[in-house]
Formats: C-alpha cells, structure tokens, sequence
C-alpha cells in the first residue's frame, strides 16, 4: 500500500472541502432546475457532484484518493447545510466507491481521459444503485431509470472527468502542483522522450 505523504493529505482535504462548498451551491441550484426541467432532465447537473474523485486521483494517484475525496466533499455538503441531508454522505459513499473501481481496474497505472471519464460514469452507476437502494425497485419505472442512468453517465463522463482534467492540467500550468505525482510522473516521461529522441 503506498503511503500517502503529509501534503498529500492537506491538499485532499483542501480540494474536498472546496468540492464540497461547490456541491452545497450545485445543490441550491438544483431545486429551481428541477422544477423547471424535472428531475429527469435535471440530472445533466449530475457530473460536478462527482468532480471531486477525478481532480484528487489524477493529482495524487494513490489506491483510494477518489473514494476519499468524493466522501470527504459529500460530509462537507453535508455539514454545510446540504438540502438533501443525510442522503448527500450516503451517495458520496456509493459515488466514491465507483469511482475508484475506474482507477483500480487499471492497477493505479492509468490516469488518462479516459480512466477518468469512466471514473465519472462509475460514479453516477454507484449513484444510482444508491437511489434504487434508497427508494426502492418500484420508484422508477423501466424507461424513466435507464433514461436517468444514461444522463448521469454521459454527465458524469463530461462535468465529472473531462471537467476534472481541463481543471488540473489548468492548475498544472500554474506550477502550484510541482511537488505532486501527477507532475512528478509527467516530468517523468519528458525525459524518457527526451531520451529517446536524443538517442
């Protein structure tokens, strides 16, 4: 198991509870959205509240940065206030725990576009095996579930890890993230292609 050094730890907190401020806001935002569009059409909000998962994993890459970041972001929602309450921690834990899969699927090797698109798609299938859990089989009829899956996929797919990776390579460039993996590794692979093409 990798240890996760003391920075590492202090940037994961910093970066949940900035999620999770966010989460609480998206959150607010939702209520009159939904109202408008329903809950179905709504659910293209979906992505951000699982944007904490791809941002942390892709700075730290560490076994368990996704799942610790989306909970920690979720208990900040809510002990911030969140109108959801108590469900907002309990989707966190099932957001997480999706999110995760995509990362350990590939051994922690891969942290490319695409291992955090499908962090963000895993996230919102996690979230909606919570929904079914918390409402029960009946809540949704056939069409209405896999209609609000596939929004949430595509969502999660696009607010989640794109979003995520547009993010941090901004952050990248800015040079706050130099004493992290995410720069250590690409710092990393310049100069293996340095090399080679020096060769």
């Amino acid at each position: 198991m990798m240890t996760w050094k003391m920075k590492e730890v202090v940037l994961a907190v910093i970066l949940a509870v900035a999620c999770g401020v966010i989460y609480l806001g998206w959150s607010t935002l939702w209520i009159p959205i939904s109202a408008l569009v329903g809950p179905v059409g709504a659910g293209f909000m979906f992505g951000i509240w699982v944007i904490a998962s791809p941002i942390v994993a892709y700075i730290i890459r560490k076994p368990g940065a996704a799942f610790i970041a989306e909970v920690a972001a979720a208990a900040v929602e809510l002990l911030t206030g969140s109108h959801f309450g108590l469900s907002a921690l309990l989707v966190g834990v099932f957001q997480g725990i999706g999110a995760e899969i995509a990362f350990a699927i590939f051994g922690y090797k891969r942290y490319n576009l695409f291992t955090l698109m499908l962090s963000g798609a895993f996230a919102a299938i996690g979230s909606m095996i919570y929904n079914l859990i918390a409402n029960g089989l009946g809540y949704y009829s056939m069409e209405v579930f896999f209609t609000t899956l596939g929004i949430h996929v595509i969502s999660g797919m696009i607010l989640g890890g794109l979003l995520a990776k547009v993010i941090v390579d901004a952050l990248a460039k800015t040079g706050v993230l130099e004493q992290y993996e995410l720069m250590k590794e690409k710092r990393k692979r310049e100069n293996v292609n340095g090399h080679v093409s020096g060769m």
